[in-house]
């Protein structure tokens, strides 16, 4: 009997032992390097600035999952070519500007101060208006979690148009999704691969958005009519 009791001590000892491993699993940590091919589009015959902020640029999603270990969402080195990528084709010029300290007016309220840009290279040049993309949230998913069978990933974007002026004309959420199917990836666990593609088709997605839905958005067109109205 006391052996039986050893014998059921040992194999309950294995059994802690092995739950503890499931319930601490490792998370993973990915540095997202992606490029878009250039969208087949027809350019607005306008001059865009575009601005984008140190957020998107340097932008790192951390997460810790309670008993699937902490996760590493690296998307900012990434993001500006996509944009980048698509912008280009999408207009006819783009200059990337950076926005200048707020000019004070003494005659107005402090939240009235006037946002100006110029171009990061070269001399000031006219622009027709601003985009203005940021990053707001990345949310994902993993098997372990849903008892599926896709990595997913959510990012949502804000976009703003501004005028020339720096002047707010209108702002969108953009909101691209990804997943990638654990079964591709072969008996050994390759999450991170998943991950890392599941994050990928998400900011493609994002870019598809921002090629074909931006001119059509009423606040869009709008402008482009004020800009055909200017001698």
């Amino acid at each position: 009997m006391l052996r039986d009791f050893r014998r059921l001590a040992r194999l309950a000892a294995v059994g802690f032992a092995a739950a503890a491993a499931m319930g601490c699993q490792s998370g993973a940590s990915v540095t997202v390097d992606i490029s878009v091919p250039r969208p087949l589009v027809q350019p607005l015959d306008v001059d865009m600035g575009v601005y984008f902020d140190d957020t998107l640029k340097n932008y790192v999603h951390e997460e810790e999952l309670e008993e699937y270990g902490d996760y590493r969402i690296d998307i900012g080195a990434s993001q500006v070519p996509v944009f980048a990528q698509v912008f280009d084709a999408m207009f006819d010029r783009v200059i990337p500007v950076i926005q200048e300290p707020a000019v004070e007016d003494p005659t107005t309220p402090a939240a009235s101060a006037a946002v100006s840009f110029r171009p990061v290279d070269g001399p000031r040049v006219a622009v027709d208006g601003i985009l203005a993309p940021s990053i707001d949230e990345v949310q994902f998913a993993i098997p372990d979690q849903t008892g599926g069978e896709f990595y997913e990933v959510w990012i949502r974007y804000n976009l703003k148009l501004l005028g020339a002026d720096g002047a707010l004309l209108g702002e969108w959420p953009v909101i691209g999704y990804g997943k990638a199917n654990q079964r591709n990836y072969g008996a050994i666990d390759q999450k991170e691969v998943a991950l890392n593609e599941a994050t990928i088709w998400a900011l493609r997605d994002a870019a598809a958005w921002l090629s074909f839905q931006f001119p059509d958005q009423a606040e869009v067109q709008t402008w482009l009519t004020t800009l055909d109205d200017m001698p």
